[in-house]
């Protein structure tokens, strides 16, 4: 079955923000880490933590007009239902991304929960170039129990 373990392993550090099964060794991430420093010095990029809500988008769930021009209009589920959600980009916010890309390597940073700040990135950068895998949500977020 998917995520059943074949043997025994003693990998703790999450691999990827979207899937925190994925897993590696502490050594194993200290050298992916070391790749990831040495392709930025190379590359000559610092990073830069994007936020969503309130900087670069603003959402709501308010019920508002569906012709509303600029505004993208989504389903999320939220408990057993599904609510709509609104949202409108700030003016310029896609070429001030594009421009800003080529100085830095984007990270999206947010408070928002995994998938709807998954469903704002492919608004925002629908070729994944952007950010590709490159989230940390809420939900990545909180300390284990």
């Amino acid at each position: 079955m998917s995520g059943d373990r074949k043997e025994q392993v003693s990998a703790s550090v999450a691999m990827v923000h979207s899937i925190p099964e994925l897993v590696v060794s502490e050594q194993q991430a200290k050298e992916i880490g070391k790749a990831d420093e040495e392709r930025l010095v190379k590359t000559r990029k610092l990073v830069l933590l994007v936020d969503l809500d309130q900087a670069l988008v603003h959402t709501t769930n308010n019920n508002i007009p569906p012709n509303l021009k600029d505004v993208e209009h989504f389903q999320l589920p939220h408990g057993n239902r599904m609510l709509w959600y609104h949202t409108r980009l700030r003016p310029g916010t896609k070429e001030f991304l594009k421009r800003i890309s080529k100085l830095y390597e984007l990270h999206i940073c947010t408070f928002g929960v995994r998938l709807y700040v998954h469903t704002i990135a492919m608004i925002l950068d629908p070729s994944r170039s952007l950010f590709s895998h490159r989230i940390l949500s809420r939900d990545e977020s909180k300390p284990p129990i």
